[in-house]
């Protein structure tokens, strides 16, 4: 009988000037055999990512700006050696907040930067049929966004060794710089959730 596991993670998006980035490591284990590692950045605390809107990309000349560092998003799952593999499905998603919030009130007041007028490039991608995180612009809102998806059985009979497939793509994300918001320093989390049925 399939139980369903999940691991959760995060990432925060900032716009304006931050702290040093951190990260996230997170596993979720149960009384049967099976097992999801989700691993998002480094495996400390939680991941920052700048956007620095400033000087010339902050005025007539508005440029996308690209983020301060990169971001892996590995996910492990585990399962027993067996004698004919099982369907087990992975998704990722992300819960996406409704955007990035103002936090200089004296200088941005209640302002909030939607997270949609944030995109990421992928690397390491193959296709969606793979599994992988495509290229991609976060949902507008409040919204869980799935993110990937593929079958942890890497083949479907003979499974000895409890083999998986794994998964583990980089995102460069990148702020559109589109519209002009008051100046100040902005605010948001992403957190990743992985879930094997």
């Amino acid at each position: 009988m399939s139980e369903a596991l999940r691991a959760v993670a995060a990432v925060a998006l900032l716009a304006g000037i931050a702290p040093h980035a951190e990260a996230v490591f997170t596993y979720a284990a149960t009384s049967q055999p099976y097992g999801i590692t989700l691993q998002v950045g480094s495996a400390v605390a939680t991941d920052e990512v700048v956007f620095n809107a400033s000087g010339p990309n902050a005025g007539l000349t508005m440029a996308p700006v690209a983020g301060s560092q990169s971001v892996t998003i590995s996910i492990s799952p585990a399962r027993p050696a067996m004698v004919f593999a099982e369907t087990r499905p992975v998704t990722l998603t992300a819960n996406v907040p409704a955007g990035l919030v103002c936090t200089t009130a004296t200088s941005c007041g209640t302002t909030v930067i939607p997270f949609s007028t944030i995109s990421w490039v992928s690397t390491d991608a193959t296709s969606p049929n793979e599994g992988d995180i495509q290229n991609g612009t976060f949902a507008p809102g409040n919204a869980t966004q799935p993110l990937a998806s593929f079958n942890a059985a890497t083949t479907t009979l003979l499974v000895f060794n409890g083999n998986t497939r794994f998964m583990s793509n980089t995102l460069t994300f990148q702020y559109s710089n589109a519209t002009v918001y008051p100046a100040g320093s902005y605010s948001g989390t992403v957190r990743f959730t992985a879930t094997m049925l």
